[in-house]
Parts: structure tokens; C-alpha cells; sequence
């Protein structure tokens, strides 16, 4: 997803390994304890780079398809629906013959207001924790086994997702406070190359929007003359 940003790239402040840390999320305790000492393990097994937010490709995919192709995507919506994803990828793992669970209607209420009403191409993400798609689109099937650790890398997934949404509506606000023109696919380019908190990347983002304005209006007042 290409921005006005994406040459500027930098390191610093909170980054995947904070989020968590710097945001109200009412996640059940032992979830997100699970979640940490999980990622901690998983980042020294398999080193990432160091903007980079999701275990699943499937979660990254969903938010941008979200924000490139929702007419009207907000954080706060793709927030609920991550939320909402997470919390049925806990409730999967706590029940030991989720029988209700083997079948997820896509024409049900909580799929359509929850799922689908919030994120585009979320079925990427049941798709990770084991589901398969039916041929006329109107199930996911939860076939053969239950592999728990799908499911985990998916409820844990939601949560930075959620979380990041949160910090690119509060970069959101602060910059249309400050009265700049941003849009979410911007702000997302910004935090996906730069590993800044959200002070930062407001602060950065507002210098590089005032010195694009700057140029416009220099360019402009030369194709008068």
C-alpha cells in the first residue's frame, strides 16, 4: 500500500512488542498472558522484521484490504471487528467439542454486523484457525481436527490488530485536530514502515503534511506565473 510516507522510515519509540502494554484492552487476563510469553517465544524462534506487527500474513492482509477497499472503513469499526474475532477464537479454545462452533453461517447475525459490517476479506482470518470456505459461500466448515495453536496465533493476531486500530484513531484525531487532511491508508503506510508511538508518528506525520502543503502551494503559485 504506497503513500506519500513510504520513503521516510524510522525506529523508535513503542513498537509490536509495546502495544499491547499502552492500550485499554480488556482481553480476559489469561489470554493475553498466554499471548505474551507465546510472542516472546515465537520472536526468538523466528526473527521478524522489526515494524512488523502480525504473526499471520491472513491478519495483515485483512486490514489493509479493510482500509483500501471499505468505502466506509474507520479504526474504530475495524476495531470491532477484531474484537470480535477474538473473542470467538477464545471461545473456540475454551470449549473442549465446540459442536456449535463446527459450522459459522456467513449470513448470521454476528457475522454480518460483527465481521463483515467492520473488516473486508475477514474470512482469511477463520480460515487460519482451521475453517474452509463452502463452494456457494454461505458456511465455514471447522473440518477433522482442532489444532489449538491456529487458533491462539489468531486470537493473538486480533488483539495487536485491534490495539494498532486504537493508535491509528488516535493519530486520526490528533492530526484532524490540528485541522491536516490525512486518511487512514496514510497513517497506516506511516506506522507500517516506522516503529514510532503515537506521539511520534503524529509529530513526524504533521511536519511531512505541512511540508507537502508548502510544496503544493509553491507549485501552484509557479504554474501562474
Amino acid at each position: 500500500m504506497e503513500s506519500v510516507y513510504d520513503h521516510h522510515y524510522q525506529q523508535d519509540g513503542v513498537g509490536s512488542d509495546e502495544v499491547i502494554g499502552n492500550m485499554y484492552i480488556t482481553e480476559p487476563p489469561d489470554v493475553l498472558a498466554k499471548f505474551l510469553a507465546e510472542k516472546e517465544s515465537m520472536d526468538q524462534m523466528h526473527p521478524r522484521r522489526p515494524n512488523q506487527k502480525f504473526q499471520l500474513f491472513a491478519t495483515e492482509q485483512v486490514l489493509q484490504s479493510s482500509i483500501a477497499k471499505m468505502d466506509n472503513f474507520s479504526a474504530d469499526k475495524a476495531s470491532t471487528g477484531f474484537e470480535a474475532i477474538n473473542r470467538y477464537a477464545n471461545n473456540l479454545l475454551r470449549q473442549p467439542c465446540p459442536r456449535e462452533y463446527k459450522v459459522l453461517k456467513t449470513h448470521s447475525g454476528f457475522y454480518q454486523h460483527q465481521i463483515v459490517a467492520n473488516l473486508a476479506g475477514a474470512e482469511a482470518m477463520f480460515e487460519a484457525m482451521g475453517y474452509r470456505m463452502l463452494p456457494d459461500q454461505t458456511k465455514m466448515v471447522l473440518d477433522g481436527l482442532i489444532f489449538p495453536h491456529r487458533i491462539r496465533d489468531v486470537a493473538r493476531d486480533a488483539i495487536v490488530a485491534k490495539a494498532e486500530c486504537q493508535m491509528m484513531k488516535m493519530v486520526f484525531d490528533r492530526l484532524t485536530d490540528m485541522e491536516l487532511t490525512v486518511n487512514w491508508s496514510d497513517i497506516y503506510s506511516y506506522r507500517e514502515l516506522n516503529r514510532l508511538n503515537v506521539e511520534q508518528t503524529v509529530q513526524n506525520m504533521a511536519m511531512l503534511i505541512q511540508e507537502k502543503q508548502h510544496n503544493d502551494l509553491q507549485a501552484y503559485h509557479f504554474e501562474l506565473k
